[in-house]
């Protein structure tokens, strides 16, 4: 990578690498992915399959932090799990799920 930026984080995936560096640009953190994966090949190898996620020089730290806070939080549960979406504002049908439609 250039000069005047980190690597924060080698990831398996070029998605995985995505999720990741989107949440750290809504956060106004700049960060790249840098990947050297080929999907010509049948196989990964590594270090072929390792996807890196680049973060400015400056901004490291604060990216561990999100990074970290964002664990800690258990975002990645379902909003339904966690109860964020039962009962907002102007819905009255409780606890119900979208997903389980009635019909």
């Amino acid at each position: 990578m250039a000069e005047g930026w980190e690597t924060l984080e080698v990831v398996g995936t070029e998605e995985e690498a995505e999720l990741i560096a989107g949440y750290l640009r809504n956060r106004d953190v700049d960060c790249v992915v840098e990947s050297v994966f080929s999907h010509e090949f049948p196989v990964v190898v590594n270090p072929l399959g390792e996807v890196r996620i680049e973060v400015r020089e400056e901004q490291l730290e604060t990216a561990r932090e999100l990074l970290q806070r964002r664990e800690d939080s258990d975002v990645d549960s379902s909003p339904w799990e966690s109860g964020a979406l039962i009962g907002a504002e102007g819905d009255d049908s409780g606890d119900s799920d979208p997903s389980e439609s009635e019909e």
